[in-house]
């Protein structure tokens, strides 16, 4: 009796691969892309969808360069202001 791949049955092993692709590669950059998401809107950050497109594309490198520097922007970016009422450290605007 021949076996699946001698008849030309579509699956077999290159699905199992496709499979295999899918789980290890895309999952988990959906999942970080969709943490980086969550973390920069939390964070009343303005790029929070660039962010989150370049941590779907750029893979692991920018996630890293995310988590090191998120705490940069801050709660409703405070970083960017200044501190309160838009005045920096030394007192200037």
């Amino acid at each position: 009796m021949p076996s699946t791949l001698q008849i030309g049955v579509a699956g077999g092993p290159e699905l199992l691969v496709a499979a295999l692709l899918l789980g290890i590669l895309v999952v988990p950059a959906l999942l970080v892309s969709l943490l980086v998401y969550l973390d920069a809107t939390d964070r009343n950050s303005r790029h929070a969808i660039a962010w989150t497109l370049a941590a779907l594309f750029g893979g692991v490198v920018v996630w890293v360069l995310y988590f090191a520097v998120r705490d940069e922007v801050g709660p409703s970016g405070s970083a960017v202001n200044g501190g309160p009422n838009g005045s920096t450290a030394n007192g200037f605007p």
